[in-house]
């Protein structure tokens, strides 16, 4: 009997390798536990797809035994072999469900953290352990960085041997090193954050540490010593600050061990976690040229000379891939390999190379690996001078991302934190090229200025994604014309040490382009962006500071295209009465609308509407007819219980405000103080359709998810609750969304470059069409006004329909214009220009 068993498992392994799918009735009865022993096998070599299969297969069994422990340990397997997949929402759904709860780690927050935990709490300790680590590696892998760790501290009183607390350790670590990765792309950092930088960084030098210390697993020793190594390399590129004798000791913790390492990477037996260690230590030794020679770190590069090279590692890790039958970890290593001949410029073996790793990947439909290579193609071409072809490969490597942007689950997990530096370059870099001016001409083709603001448009969906750690984000094309003939859509972008200006008038590809450059240009321009954003938010700053800043910011984006956006004539005789910017980087952060034009005298919202939008694949501008207008407002003057825990102060104007707003919408229904909470508005939401939803409360807007946020009177609301908040079955029922969404008294994250992500996020995450914020915290007696008077202007015009962007325009004139009664200060732009309406302007 047992040359039976052992022969069917045989038989199965080999059919499971040709992609037959059939279980052996003699296995089928008896043995689960063999099939647990060949999928942890199949995971080793690297078939995870295999594995997981017959992982599920292994749990029916024990379903059908009603062997409870080996269902949750087999769904524990399903999850790993799933995240090595790449499915880390599923895998991390998985390990939630193995231990009976009912929740999605997308809806999971720090408020149902303690019910989760008491889950895992079955008889046997070390499946509660490994279900811990899954769930907490499944949640750092969706970004949510804060509950990981969490989870991951939460399994400490379940560590009960040096290897489990070893692991443990370099999972944390893992953690952490993504943790500083976020705060390093907050740029530029304030003290505050370079010293919680500093803090992280040495934590997760620390934990690395002590993993390879106290685990005598030879692949986390390896795995944390290389992390260790990694995350100072990373550290030595983000930090502003020179000095850096502190990291002597980790320095010395890489001397003393990393001659320990190579060795046992020769002599392990190949699998696909010893190769991608193998081959992320050769891409640390590429990557030590980036190091100053002053730092402390420079030391580490002379030992590490005399121990191999990185051409070395890699030859070792493209053999063992082949040897392995590993078609994917082959295409990497020699894609890697043709980077470093790129780097010492040896640019025909590079591009060899490169090639060959593109074809294997391509070969095996690898697209997150392809993608990268079609890249660093570009780059290699762009190094010999040769244009088109660069243009070429940097479109295919374009247009891969494209596909991939619907499935992010296939990209690497690494690349959610490195979007800034992995992702978003390929973008600049395309737009860069489709821009050079055509020969003979100083402006590019009117095709590819089209083209570029395409790819800008497909940049902000990929950042949204990116913020998310979801492709959440469905986007059609829309043709502006048909929408709104008096609109000007503009898009400023960023390219390196120059401001390109793609403007669309009405009509058919109907395109105009400008740019400004020069030797310090960037530095300039992001200088001045910087002064203006201090003046505008301090309300002492004086009149003539705000408008030499903002007029240079005006001279640069809306002078050379006066003429084509008819800005001498009034508002009301001009076909171009709004202007829609797809905003770029730091401009993000500053509201338009202040801008000056000094030769006139006046303000850019003196002349136009103006609306933001993340692109216009993401706006469906319909307008809004007054008579069905219904606001549900919700709010706190008082000091909330949230507002304490938080730091916030109180709010008395709210409630003038809910009042004025009660008072100017005849159908309106208020939630104020105790009342206001995440369920009483979700009941309200879901016993009647209201199109308008005006939240009058502290809050935040971040680039970071955690961070964003609105507080209710008890808690926090996130911005991964809202779609469940405010849509749920109000969509299904009357199929109206939400076409405002106000959000008085929030704002967006100090020293963050990129917080508006969470304003265009939180329109998004909402379901609405719409939604006026703040860019900084105004007076909440001034906002109480402009409130009351955005709701006049928009409900007591004279046209049947709703025209937001006019109606803030026509509030923020009449402040500028002194014409609020006895508050003659509220002309400030402090007051007025903080508003911001992103999305459809109608």
């Amino acid at each position: 009997m047992k040359i039976v068993k052992l022969f069917v498992i045989a038989l199965l392994s080999f059919s499971l390798c040709l992609g037959i799918n059939f279980l052996s009735p003699v296995l089928a009865e008896s043995s689960p536990s063999n099939l647990v022993q060949q999928g942890i096998q199949l995971l080793h070599q690297g078939k995870a797809e295999a594995a997981l299969e017959i992982w599920q297969q292994a749990e029916s069994l024990y379903r059908q035994n009603n062997n409870k422990i080996g269902v949750i340990g087999t769904k524990i397997n399903q999850a790993q072999a799933l995240s090595s997949l790449g499915f880390y929402r599923r895998s991390c759904d998985t390990a939630l469900q193995a231990f009976a709860n009912n929740l999605e780690c997308d809806g999971m927050t720090e408020s149902n953290l303690d019910s989760v935990l008491q889950k895992f709490q079955t008889s046997n300790n070390r499946l509660n352990f490994q279900g811990l680590q899954t769930l907490g590696n499944g949640l750092w892998a969706l970004g949510k960085l804060d509950l990981s760790q969490a989870v991951l501290k939460a399994s400490f009183p379940l560590v009960n041997s040096q290897n489990a607390e070893g692991q443990l350790l370099l999972n944390l670590g893992n953690n952490i090193f993504s943790q500083a990765k976020r705060i390093a792309n907050i740029n530029p950092r304030r003290r505050r954050e370079e010293q919680k930088l500093k803090t992280l960084v040495e934590e997760g030098l620390s934990n690395y540490q002590q993993a390879a210390t106290i685990s005598s697993e030879e692949l986390v020793q390896m795995q944390a010593t290389i992390n260790h190594l990694s995350l100072l390399l990373n550290f030595r590129q983000w930090s502003q600050e020179a000095e850096d004798n502190w990291l002597q000791p980790f320095v010395q913790f890489q001397i003393d061990t990393l001659h320990q390492i190579i060795p046992i990477l020769n002599q392990i037996s190949p699998n696909s976690q010893s190769i991608k260690l193998t081959i992320k230590l050769a891409e640390n030794f590429i990557d030590f040229d980036k190091i100053d020679a002053r730092s402390t770190l420079a030391q580490l590069q002379i030992n590490l000379a005399k121990l191999t090279s990185a051409n070395e590692l890699l030859n070792q890790a493209i053999q063992q891939a082949k040897i392995i039958n590993n078609s994917r970890l082959e295409a990497y290593g020699i894609g890697i390999k043709g980077k470093l001949h790129q780097k010492n410029e040896e640019l025909e073996n590079a591009l060899s190379l490169t090639n060959q790793a593109l074809v294997i990947a391509q070969k095996i439909s690898a697209s997150d690996i392809a993608y990268q290579f079609q890249e660093q193609l570009g780059d290699i071409f762009n190094q010999q001078d040769n244009s088109p072809e660069a243009l070429f490969a940097y479109k295919t490597a374009f247009n891969t991302l494209q596909v991939l942007r619907s499935n992010l689950v296939a990209l690497n997990r690494d690349i959610q934190f490195d979007f800034r530096d992995r992702i978003e370059p390929l973008y600049r870099k395309l737009v860069m090229l489709l821009l050079q001016p055509e020969l003979g001409s100083n402006q590019p083709t009117l095709a590819n200025i089209k083209a570029a603001g395409e790819v800008i448009e497909s940049l902000q969906l990929a950042e949204l994604d990116d913020f998310f750690q979801d492709a959440c984000i469905s986007a059609e094309d829309i043709n502006i014309d048909e929408i709104d003939e008096n609109a000007a859509i503009i898009y400023p972008i960023l390219l390196d040490n120059q401001l390109s200006v793609i403007v669309k008038l009405p009509g058919v590809d109907n395109f105009r382009y400008a740019a400004f450059s020069g030797g310090n240009f960037e530095q300039q321009f992001n200088e001045n962006l910087f002064q203006l954003r201090v003046n505008i938010t301090n309300i002492r700053s004086s009149t003539s500071q705000i408008h030499s800043s903002s007029n240079q910011i005006y001279q640069w984006l809306i002078k050379p295209f006066e003429t084509e956006l008819e800005a001498d004539l009034e508002h009301d005789g001009s076909q171009i009465k709004t202007l829609v910017f797809v905003l770029d980087g730091l401009l993000r952060n500053i509201p338009m609308s202040v801008l000056y034009d000094s030769m006139r005298e006046r303000y850019l919202v003196e002349r136009y509407a103006i609306a933001v939008v993340p692109g216009l694949q993401l706006v469906d501008p319909k307008p809004l007819l007054k008579e069905r207008v219904k606001v549900l407002t919700v709010g706190t003057s008082q000091e909330a219980p949230s507002f304490q825990r938080e730091g916030y102060n109180a709010l008395p104007n709210i409630e003038q405000e809910l009042d004025a707003i009660e008072e100017t919408v005849p159908k309106s229904e208020k939630l104020v103080d105790d009342k206001f909470t995440k369920a009483n508005i979700q009941d309200q939401i879901n016993s009647q359709p209201f199109n308008m939803v005006h939240i009058a409360t502290h809050g935040q807007f971040s680039s970071n998810p955690d961070d964003t946020y609105i507080l209710a009177w008890d808690e926090r609301i996130n911005v991964r609750d809202l779609d469940r908040l405010l849509q749920t079955e109000n969509l299904k029922s009357s199929d109206l969304p939400i076409e405002l969404l106000i959000l008085s008294a929030c704002q967006t994250a100090v020293g963050d470059t990129r917080a508006t992500l969470g304003l265009s996020g939180v329109s998004i995450r909402a379901g609405a069409r719409s939604v006026l914020g703040s860019l900084w915290n105004v007076n909440d007696a001034s906002t109480a006004e402009l409130m009351k008077q955005f709701y006049q202007q928009l409900l007591q015009s004279d046209s049947s329909q709703l025209r937001k962007a006019e109606a803030l325009r026509q509030v923020q004139m009449r402040f500028i214009n002194g014409e609020i009664e006895g508050n003659t200060d509220y002309n400030q732009p402090y007051h007025w220009s903080s508003f911001i309406l992103v999305g459809n302007w109608l």
